[in-house]
């Protein structure tokens, strides 16, 4: 494989895997964190999340499954699991405008299921596992990390949306992103459930 060769699948690779993560379907929850933290927090929550969801990612590319077979735990596990930690987090976010459990510390409590299964979900650990298996585990590390870069140039982008839209507006995009949130957990555990069954042999 030429050069140019490389590039051009190491472009693929990138730019399915930002798809796969979809960087900008949390922007929306990162404008409602805005305006709970303080401005000297607030800058640090997209590195937080982008790295949190780089080293959970890297290192699912770099073992596998193998991690999730030694607990008996299957993707569709992970799917009802990370479902119901968002369908608690949308809950809070439609009744209350907020994300956590306290006050000016609550987005901490958002920030794991923000990591998994918002941005690093099943999909995103099954395409870096299979990638690493077509490619390589350095070649798709590689890939992860320039995917990763590009998610952060997009979460970097929401105090512009913030400064558009207000913070009354913050709070009314918090309550209705905690409805779409909701849908997001449902479908999750939706899918986990069919998995089980059909694994089972229930369907």
């Amino acid at each position: 494989m030429t050069l140019s060769e490389t590039l051009a699948e190491f472009g693929k690779v990138v730019l399915a895997l930002v798809i796969v993560l979809d960087p900008v379907a949390l922007l929306p929850i990162l404008v409602g964190i805005r305006s709970q933290t303080a401005q000297q927090e607030d800058r640090w929550i997209p590195a937080k999340i982008v790295g949190g969801g780089t080293v959970l990612l890297l290192f699912f590319t770099a073992t596998g499954t193998w991690v999730l077979k030694l607990f008996d735990v299957t993707l569709d596990d992970l799917r009802i699991g990370g479902g119901l930690l968002l369908l608690l987090i949308s809950l809070r976010m439609v009744i209350e405008g907020r994300l956590g459990l306290g006050q000016e510390k609550s987005y901490r409590a958002a920030l794991v299921p923000l990591i998994s299964p918002l941005l690093v979900g099943p999909g995103a650990i099954t395409a870096s596992v299979v990638f690493a298996r077509v490619y390589g585990v350095c070649f798709t590390s590689l890939a992860v990390v320039a995917a990763m870069i590009l998610c952060l140039l997009v979460l970097l982008s929401r105090s512009f949306i913030y400064r558009l839209i207000g913070e009354s507006g913050t709070d009314l995009v918090t309550r209705i992103m905690g409805i779409l949130v909701a849908t997001i957990a449902v479908g999750y555990m939706r899918t986990g459930i069919i998995g089980v069954l059909k694994t089972s042999g229930g369907m």
